[in-house]
Parts: C-alpha cells; sequence; structure tokens
C-alpha cells in the first residue's frame, strides 16, 4: 500500500537579567524557518479554485525537523507564519485559479518533514496528507503522498524545492482527475468501499482495542475528580474516519475505523487490587468493539455512492456514537459502576461478538 501511494492520488540580580533576555532569543534559534520555494513558471488550474486553507494538523506547532550547518544540528522546523499563510502566500504567488471554476477548500491533515539515510545516501522526507472539499463542506477526494530527494550532507537547502514539487503535483493530479470525479459525484454510480482498521493510531492517548490486551492499570492517566462517586471513570468509542482516492483513474472509498480507549480521559481511584474495576472497565471498552463489529455486518449489505458518502458517513458516526453510549449507560446501571460481580458477567456475556469481520483488516496507510 505504501508503495501504492508514492505514485497515486488519494481521494508542537545579574543572573536574573541575563535569563529574562535570553530565552526567547534561544527558543528562536532551534527552530529552523523554512518556506516554499517558489515555481519556476505558473501553474494554471482549470477545472477547480482554492478557496481557503485549513490547517487540521494534529500537531499545527511545526512541519517536522531538519539538520542543518557543519554540526548537523537537529532542529524542529516551520513557516514564520505559520502553514496557513505559507501555503496561501504560495498559491497567490504561483498558481493561476479560474475563479469561474469549481470552488475548493484545501484541508491539510499532515505535513512532515524528515531526514533519513539509505542506500540511497542522504534524503529529506516529506509525509503530506491534503484533502479538498466542496462548497457543502463534502470531502471529494484525499491525497496522502510520502516522497523523498537526495540532498548530499545539506538536507536543509532542498526543504523548500521539496515541498513545491509535492504541492505542484497535488494541484496538477487534482485538476485532472477533478472532471471524471464530479461526474461520478452527479451520476450517483455505486463506489466501491475499503475497509481498514487503524491499529496504531497517531494520537497515542488512543489505545485501539486487542482482547490480546487487556486494560492493566497503567492505561487510566487522567486524574479523578475531586469527589469520584465511582472507583473509576474511562472514555472509549468508535472513530469512523474515511477518505477517497484515486485508483487508476477511479474513485475508490475508505473506511478507517478504531475501536478506542481515550488513555489520557480515564482514570481509576487506586491502582492496587483493582482486579475487579479493570474488569469492568474492560467490557466497557468492549462494547465499543461489539458496536465496531455490528457497524461492519451493517456494511455488508450497503451500497454507497460518491454523492451521498461524506452523508452517510456522518450519520453512522451518530448511530454508532448513540449506541456505544445507550449501551454503557445501561451496563453502568445494571452493574453498579462494576460492584454487581454477576451483573458484569452477564454484560460480558452481552456483549460478546464472533470477531469474523475485522480480522483480516489493515491499517490504511
Amino acid at each position: 500500500m505504501k508503495t501504492l501511494l508514492k505514485t497515486t492520488l488519494v481521494f508542537s540580580i545579574t543572573v536574573g537579567i541575563i535569563l529574562s533576555v535570553f530565552p526567547t532569543t534561544l527558543l528562536q534559534a532551534k527552530v529552523k524557518r523554512v518556506s516554499i520555494s517558489s515555481a519556476g513558471s505558473d501553474l494554471a488550474l482549470n477545472h477547480f479554485h482554492i478557496t481557503k486553507v485549513i490547517d487540521e494538523r494534529l500537531d499545527t506547532t511545526n512541519v517536522g525537523y531538519i539538520t542543518t550547518g557543519a554540526s548537523a544540528a537537529f532542529l524542529t522546523a516551520n513557516f514564520e507564519d505559520g502553514l496557513t499563510a505559507e501555503f496561501t502566500g504560495f498559491l497567490r504567488e504561483n498558481v493561476k485559479q479560474n475563479a469561474g471554476s469549481e470552488a475548493l477548500s484545501l484541508h491539510v491533515l499532515n505535513f512532515n518533514l524528515f531526514e533519513k539515510t539509505s542506500f540511497k545516501g542522504a534524503e529529506i522526507g516529506l509525509t503530506t496528507h491534503f484533502a479538498l472539499y466542496n462548497k457543502d463542506g463534502e470531502k471529494l477526494f484525499d491525497y496522502v503522498v510520502t516522497d523523498t530527494r537526495n540532498t548530499g550532507m545539506n538536507m536543509a537547502g532542498f526543504a523548500g524545492e521539496l515541498m513545491r514539487r509535492v504541492i505542484m503535483n497535488f494541484l496538477m493530479d487534482s485538476d485532472k482527475n477533478l472532471p471524471s470525479l464530479l461526474a461520478m459525484y452527479k451520476n450517483n454510480e455505486p463506489l466501491k468501499v475499503n475497509l481498514y482498521l487503524d491499529k496504531d493510531p497517531e494520537q497515542k492517548n488512543l489505545l485501539p482495542y486487542n482482547p490480546q490486551r487487556p486494560l492493566n492499570p497503567f492505561n487510566f492517566v487522567a486524574a479523578p475528580p475531586s469527589k469520584p462517586a465511582t472507583p473509576s471513570g474511562s472514555v472509549t468509542g468508535l472513530r469512523i474516519n474515511y477518505q477517497i482516492r484515486n485508483l487508476e483513474g477511479k474513485p475508490e472509498g475508505f473506511i478507517e475505523l478504531l475501536p478506542y480507549f481515550d488513555q489520557a480521559k480515564s482514570w481509576i481511584l487506586t491502582k492496587e487490587n483493582a482486579r475487579q474495576v479493570l474488569k469492568y472497565e474492560q467490557i466497557r471498552f468492549k462494547v465499543a468493539a461489539y458496536a465496531n463489529n455490528e457497524f461492519l455486518k451493517e456494511l455488508q449489505t450497503k451500497t454507497f455512492t460518491l454523492a451521498t458518502f461524506h452523508d452517510d458517513i456522518v450519520a453512522y458516526r451518530t448511530k454508532y456514537d448513540a449506541m456505544i453510549k445507550d449501551l454503557q449507560a445501561q451496563m453502568d446501571k445494571e452493574t453498579g459502576y462494576g460492584t454487581n460481580t454477576d451483573a458484569v458477567d452477564n454484560w460480558n456475556r452481552k456483549v460478546s461478538f464472533y470477531d469474523a469481520f475485522s480480522k483480516d483488516l489493515n491499517k490504511l496507510d
């Protein structure tokens, strides 16, 4: 899958005086300011124009890292005025946009510089995830690619060129594929949909469901409330994300599923002698996996179209979020928040399922 993505369009006294003067300067010195190189000639877009750039990255404080100078200092990389301003300026100065074409917004979900060495020598790389949305807020397609460039020892010197190349390729591929995509959108043609499980989420506080790795006390990171009414508290759920990718000239949908336990929002009063509490919390977590399996069963008979894909996913999120909350509320009530051991065992049987649908699903890369 990763090899495919490289060529495919994809739909953070005196001493006192000295310390007060230098912290800002030192902090700034640890950041390598980068910029997207200007194109030699303007790119003309025929079928769409970008009305705004929206930064949706999890960490908006940097755009990766870079090493510079003879000492190869390891530095955080960032744009002078942030990603949105950098992208907006680049589009204004390097791209001719037709105001009468399709109006789309550009969402940036990932933009990360990195460096590596391989048999090819020293390389600088850029991992990106762009998505274009129409004026109604519906995603038309995704573009996910990791590109690299040989650099020799001057890795930083080629960052701007690499960023420009990736962005220009994205714009050209998007302009080329948009007409067929919009035609499919209007014709209600069935959309092939692929399913994936996210087994390694970017948000490391989200623990994927794995029956072979039950919860332990150290998965509960949050501080308990000042006056807790129960011995523990947890946040679990089912995340449903989607992408639209153009594979060999035809759009395909991708649904990525993550039954998760949010460690950052979950707490436990005592980590000692917590066996019954952990059993109860594991079953609450299992409710999210049960909902995931019910969703996968429902999808076996579902036919999607490009025009309804976005609304269908939104509806599914609402439906299964409500299912999880309702089941967990019922479980909390019937088990006395885990104090009724017989009821806990009954609930463990109630949400048991044969995982015939998700066992062969891989993470979408």
